[in-house]
């Protein structure tokens, strides 16, 4: 690091008082609190100039409890360790961060942009050699379908800039402020720091980088891969960024090919020596690790399409093997498999495995245009439908896979894998 650079720790969407979905729930090392403890004290220890927090750090289904709690202790803590936080406001925490962020009342906490205005500050490093203008916007409302940076009005001042903004970045409309990649680079500013987007992505746009922490800790299973924060250091010549796995919990999807496997057991066996030699590679390489939630995709050609899902089913409910302190669960699985015989060559029967095989064919391939098949995908839309809007669905609606009903893709694959599941059955009489 040079001496007139500064060095952030920056996060984005922790979500205090939200736990993961699809994981043991019993498990404290899971929480969103735990893993925002670990970036503080990662802060402290690297001994970082700024903390950087994007928006919604605050979960909305929960937000003077747990969160306040969490968020206050770990403010403070950073202040009193000589480590400055900057931070603005999101759609889910637009309302209780600033309520939280006066309640808090340190000198070392600057929360920008209240009300949905542009607003800086000026931070310097802790030798005193180099400073940093932040300059942030926070929600006034949960909503935004505007641009935000239409307001800024940004002039050079020969300091280093960093942006700070919860947004939709490269969008040109949407609910949470949509923003052209282009027009955030044509602020004068070596780095924009964002959040609402829960996959990391360090991007550049004419040199400019404009980096998406990603959530803190993954919040279900469409979040997968690594998590954590990210150390950026900003100077006069530029920034860079480097990812800092924090992460507790890792959701994960695997391949598992069962060509040849020849009985319940076998599959069995296979799925956990898979999923041990997985675990171990990564618990070697990620020691803060402590769970990971796999979505395993089974394919090969096999006759044992049921009893694989049969087998799945009940490992996706019991098991929990570990590795050097990391355990695993099963949180889903999909079947991709073909069966043992040909279904191009059983399709040019006219008895019932025959006009199936042919139906499963079409769905296959996406040539699903005469109207059987058409009426066949708008009864399976309607049933669909009607699930995710019943009240007993309601709890799943905060996970963002089964947040919408099933879209065309989604039905044909449910229709195909339960077709094969019928044609194994006619087929099996029918030899």
């Amino acid at each position: 690091m040079s001496s007139d650079s500064l060095q952030i720790l920056c996060t984005g969407d922790v979500h205090l008082g939200r736990r993961p979905s699809r994981v043991p729930v019993e498990s404290d090392e899971l929480s969103a609190r735990r893993v925002w403890d670990r970036f503080v004290d990662t802060a402290l220890d690297r001994k970082v100039d700024v903390a950087v927090l994007t928006g919604d750090i605050v979960d909305s289904e929960n937000q003077m409890y747990e969160a306040y709690g969490a968020l206050e202790q770990g403010v403070r803590k950073l202040a009193e360790g000589g480590v400055e936080v900057v931070s603005v406001a999101g759609n889910h925490d637009h309302s209780a961060f600033p309520r939280l962020a006066r309640s808090i009342g340190t000198d070392g906490f600057h929360l920008l942009g209240q009300g949905g205005t542009w607003e800086e500050v000026e931070v310097s490093s802790r030798d005193g050699e180099g400073s940093v203008r932040f300059v942030g916007w926070s929600f006034p409302q949960a909503t935004q379908h505007s641009s935000p940076i239409g307001g800024l009005e940004l002039e050079e001042t020969g300091v280093p800039t960093v942006g700070v903004l919860h947004c939709e970045a490269g969008s040109s409309e949407g609910q949470y402020a949509p923003v052209r990649r282009g027009a955030l680079a044509r602020a004068p500013a070596e780095a924009w720091l964002l959040g609402h987007i829960h996959a990391p992505n360090e991007h550049r746009e004419a040199g400019q980088l404009q980096l998406y922490p990603g959530s803190l800790q993954p919040l279900d299973p469409g979040e997968p891969g690594t998590h954590g924060a990210w150390l950026v250091e900003v100077g006069p010549t530029g920034a860079t960024a480097e990812q800092l796995p924090l992460a507790s919990l890792r959701y994960e999807e695997t391949t598992i090919d069962v060509s040849g496997l020849e009985s319940e057991e076998d599959t069995e066996n296979h799925v956990l020596q898979a999923i041990r030699e997985d675990l171990a590679a990564r618990s070697e390489e990620r020691p803060e690790l402590a769970h990971v939630a796999y979505r395993l995709t089974f394919e090969g050609r096999t006759r044992l399409r049921r009893e694989i899902e049969e087998t799945a089913s009940r490992m996706r409910g019991s098991l929990q093997p570990e590795v050097d302190g990391t355990t695993a669960t099963i949180e889903d699985f999909e079947l991709r498999t073909r069966p043992d015989y040909d279904l191009e060559e059983l399709a040019q029967g006219s008895d019932p495995p025959g006009v199936l095989a042919e139906v499963l064919l079409k769905i296959e391939t996406g040539e699903i245009s005469d109207e059987d098949a058409q009426e066949l995908l708008r009864r399976a839309s309607k049933a669909t439908s009607t699930v995710h809007e019943s009240s007993r669905y309601e709890p799943l609606r905060h996970d963002s896979e089964t947040r919408e009903p099933p879209g065309r893709e989604d039905l044909r694959s449910m229709l195909y894998n339960q077709g094969l599941l019928l044609l194994d059955e006619l087929h099996a009489g029918r030899a």
